[in-house]
């Protein structure tokens, strides 16, 4: 390797540097620059900073990437927005909805209907009752009186007031309506129900079955519970039935249930009729039979009431 004299001695001649002194204070100056200089930076090290750029970037992209890709879990949509002008793409019922009126819709959560009965009970096994030539007719709590524009003809007077009526040979006879007191039909109801003042007040009474007594000769469920004006049913349990639905379900009902006897018990559900004259007639209700005057099975009804009911 060649000295620092020897390189200097090889360059070409330069006035400036010529004018230089080539001693040995040059020289050690000149190797005290040299080795004084700042070594290069390692080339991976000059790209540190946009390699440093680079991975941000990246994970910036790569956290949007999933985001924006990544499976989701469905959710219902519990309540949507649509212009006003665009209803073609909506289903007729939504389409629908777009002309109601605030106010005019209360959304409230559908309660199955509790048992309650509405005949009246009594005590000592004896219901409240009236007995009419051979037909019974039980006492109902609701309603609890009714208009005497209801009242029909007379159907006589009661011959005998006792608390057992079925030991009793009276053509009319009651343990609830005092003797002389007048039995009327109800108007409309075509001997399904009758009324009479009990403790000063008008009230009505069902067609029922009583101590082996249901149906007389030729009769049919029509004749032991005719319910002209059907505006409702409501089978506790199951559901409800109003308008053209519950007239339906009635006219399936009386024209198909079979009478299976005269033996009737009251039970843990019932199927109340709602009629437009503001009265309302039950049937007890155990499997696919309801009792009331006898009981009568009619499987046809159930499956109508749970299809109509949307059960």
């Amino acid at each position: 390797m060649k000295s620092v004299e020897e390189r200097l001695r090889e360059m070409p001649f330069d006035p400036e540097i010529n004018r230089l002194e080539a001693d040995e204070s040059l020289r050690r100056r000149i190797l005290r620059a040299a080795r004084e200089k700042p070594a290069a930076a390692p080339g991976w090290k000059r790209f540190a900073p946009l390699a440093a750029a680079c991975v941000l970037l990246l994970a910036l992209c790569g956290g949007w990437a999933y985001e924006r890709f990544r499976p989701r879990e469905e959710t219902p949509i519990l309540l949507t927005s649509q212009a006003a002008g665009d209803t073609e793409a909506l289903p007729g019922a939504e389409r629908g909805m777009l002309d109601v009126k605030n106010g005019s819709v209360s959304i409230s959560s559908q309660s199955v209907p509790a048992y309650h009965s509405v005949w009246a009970q009594g005590s000592g096994g004896h219901y409240p009752l009236i007995g009419v030539r051979g037909k019974y007719y039980r006492m109902l709590v609701s309603p609890a009186s009714i208009s005497a524009s209801l009242l029909g003809e007379a159907l006589g007077n009661v011959e005998e007031y006792t608390s057992e009526p079925a030991l009793s040979g009276a053509s009319l006879v009651s343990n609830v309506v005092g003797a002389g007191g007048t039995v009327y039909a109800v108007s409309g109801m075509n001997g399904a129900a009758a009324a009479a003042e009990v403790d000063g007040v008008l009230r009505v009474f069902q067609r029922v079955s009583y101590a082996g007594a249901a149906l007389t000769s030729g009769e049919s469920l029509k004749d032991t519970l005719r319910c002209g004006g059907v505006t409702g049913m409501e089978l506790s349990g199951v559901g409800r039935l109003s308008g053209g639905a519950a007239k339906e379900a009635w006219n399936i009902l009386s024209s198909r249930a079979s009478y299976q006897g005269s033996g009737c018990a009251e039970t843990g559900q019932c199927l109340l009729i709602y009629l437009d004259n503001g009265l309302t007639m039950q049937l007890c209700v155990s499997g696919e039979t309801l009792q009331g005057c006898g009981t009568w099975a009619c499987p046809d009804f159930f499956n109508a009431f749970y299809s109509l009911s949307g059960v």
